[in-house]
């Protein structure tokens, strides 16, 4: 089964409706969720935990804890053979079928609200959309039932909270090794269990023998030692003989070996789950994810997911280079042929790679009307660069970050001012080091004026309003537009200014402000019209722009920033209407 889409409304912390609060999962193995704190990133995280276990909801899983919202759940998934030969859905296929469109498509929604206020009592309605009539049906899911069917079906959670407790790492660590032993599992293997219980150390054995629980351990510590090289994993049995007629499933504990500097076991330190730092736990859960003998265990079909890692903050407890090497088995772990698709909640720039195919990036935002999703995805970046392949927007993108390593923060900002280049950046820098402002606005530094078009486009998808400031170079200004806006006739000024004009008229969204330098920076801020000592010095050329910009900037604007003639500078001039935009 694979998840086509997933939209939650009034679940704790998220709320203003299922349009507004849903992720498209489709074509994306990995997800960042983005925002500021408190927008209700971990919500959606415990949203999916939730509908999947079925759980018993109480006041504080209504959103402000008000009983009149009523908890929305909404779902659209993918089924396959592969789900229509498992015990609980074949005998129930033809039944399911009338739910489905052509592509096996499955939207179903829950809708859980309070029945009784003085004794806080829940009633639960299951909804299955009708293709055929276009319209929502209180059924069970088709009359097929959730319990029997779905969570047989839908991809697992994996939850890898914040600061997870040795008891939550230890079911984690558990339920991934038992991956290999439910698929190794065969049905004479299940009866023999029922009909003697002499078998059962015989069966542990068969799935949990020492050369497979070792080739496990060796796996595990390839990657995790790419993190802590002089630690490693080790685990334990915690009991021996421990079945019921449905598991015969060993439980392991886990604790940790330091070796020393000739890689020898290091009896000085200690090894158990609260001597070790966070961040070696939540890696160490990470890294059991890529064990190669548990994948090659799934006989997949075409990017099917059979569990979702659901990782609530991976950056935390990390310095900055294990940041992005986490980063890296991040999207190790979600590759097509891996079961696993990834959803992490974030606020590190460090933990994004917009370079990686099948991988989204979803930005949440809480104002008075609720919670908003803004999302993009590889397919909408290469549509951003008019480029055919995903090769070459891997290869585009990578030479964008190049020139500006810290691009993804912007995706954290309120607001952006698009530039071309470095002259412009360190001034805009050093103003708003000088200033304070109410707003937060982030410079990001497009590298040339051709890319300018692609950030407006990735900015105004995200919901987040930009500003342009770039020369006008040779292209010819035409008089301004009914909002006023600079047109142009032609270049890639002309492309700036249809992209700025299209956002202007988008639906609930502030487009910001569209200004210019003429031709360029060095002439504009040289004009008869601006104070003497106020103007562009002819610094050495052969200096380089930067280094002039930062001497312009240090020599003459910083100097004179509380003099009211200063104002009449483009730039200051420039930074002043976007602060009262």
């Amino acid at each position: 089964m694979k998840i086509i889409s997933f939209g939650v409304n009034n679940f704790r912390g998220i709320s203003g409706g299922i349009e507004k609060n849903t992720i498209e999962f489709n074509n994306s193995n990995t997800i960042f969720l983005l925002g500021q704190n408190n927008v209700g990133k971990s919500s959606f995280l415990k949203a999916y935990d939730f509908f999947y276990r079925n759980s018993s909801p109480t006041l504080e899983d209504i959103h402000r804890m008000d009983t009149n919202n009523v908890i929305e759940f909404e779902m659209v998934f993918q089924l396959d053979e592969y789900d229509f030969q498992k015990d609980s859905i074949k005998n129930k296929k033809e039944g399911l079928k009338k739910w489905l469109n052509e592509k096996n498509y499955l939207k179903i929604k829950r809708i859980i609200k309070v029945k009784n206020v003085s004794k806080i009592a829940f009633e639960t309605e299951n909804q299955t959309w009708n293709y055929y009539s276009s319209q929502w049906e209180v059924k069970n899911y088709g009359g097929i039932g959730l319990d029997s069917v779905f969570q047989a079906a839908l991809p697992k959670p994996i939850f890898i909270k914040a600061m997870p407790t040795e008891a939550e790492g230890e079911t984690i660590i558990n339920e991934i090794l038992k991956q290999k032993a439910s698929a190794k599992l065969e049905d004479k293997d299940r009866q023999e269990l029922k009909d003697a219980q002499s078998k059962i150390q015989e069966l542990q054995d068969k799935l949990y023998n020492p050369s497979s629980i070792k080739a496990y351990k060796k796996e595990v510590n390839k990657y995790f030692q790419l993190l802590f090289p002089n630690s490693k994993i080790e685990l334990s049995e915690k009991d021996k003989t421990k079945w019921t007629e449905n598991s015969i499933g060993k439980s392991f504990a886990i604790h940790f070996e330091h070796n020393n500097s000739g890689g020898e076991k290091d009896e000085t330190i200690p090894t158990s789950y609260d001597r070790i730092g966070h961040g070696a736990v939540r890696s160490a859960i990470f890294s059991l994810l890529l064990m190669k003998d548990v994948a090659e265990e799934f006989e997949r079909t075409d990017n099917r997911k059979d569990y979702i890692v659901l990782f609530e903050e991976p950056e935390l407890f990390l310095h900055p280079k294990l940041m992005k090497q986490l980063r890296t088995l991040i999207y190790k772990v979600s590759e097509a042929d891996s079961p696993y698709q990834v959803l992490c909640a974030s606020h590190s720039p460090q933990m994004i790679d917009i370079t990686k195919e099948k991988s989204s990036l979803v930005r949440m935002v809480k104002d008075t009307e609720g919670t908003k999703l803004f999302q993009i995805n590889d397919e909408f970046l290469k549509e951003s660069k008019n480029l055919k392949t995903k090769e070459q927007l891997k290869q585009e993108m990578n030479e964008v970050l190049r020139f500006n390593p810290f691009i993804c923060e912007s995706f954290y900002a309120d607001e952006v001012i698009l530039i071309e280049g470095p002259t412009e950046e360190i001034i805009l820098r050093g103003y708003f080091n000088e200033v304070q402002t109410d707003k937060d606005i982030f410079v990001v530094n497009c590298g040339t004026v051709n890319n300018i078009p692609f950030f407006q486009r990735i900015f105004s998808q995200f919901n987040i309003t930009y500003h342009v400031i770039c020369d006008t170079d040779s292209a010819e200004i035409l008089e301004m537009d009914e909002n006023n806006f600079i047109q142009f006739e032609s270049g890639i000024q002309m492309t700036i200014y249809q992209q700025i004009k299209a956002d202007y008229k988008k639906e609930n969204y502030k487009c910001g402000l569209f200004q210019v330098n003429i031709p360029t920076f060095e002439p504009f801020h040289q004009n008869e019209d601006i104070l003497q000592n106020l103007r562009y010095k002819e610094y050495t050329k052969t200096n380089g722009k930067p280094f002039n910009a930062n001497l312009y900037w240090k020599e003459v604007l910083q100097p004179n920033l509380n003099i009211k003639e200063i104002n009449e500078v483009p730039i200051i001039k420039f930074l002043g209407n976007i602060l009262s935009h």
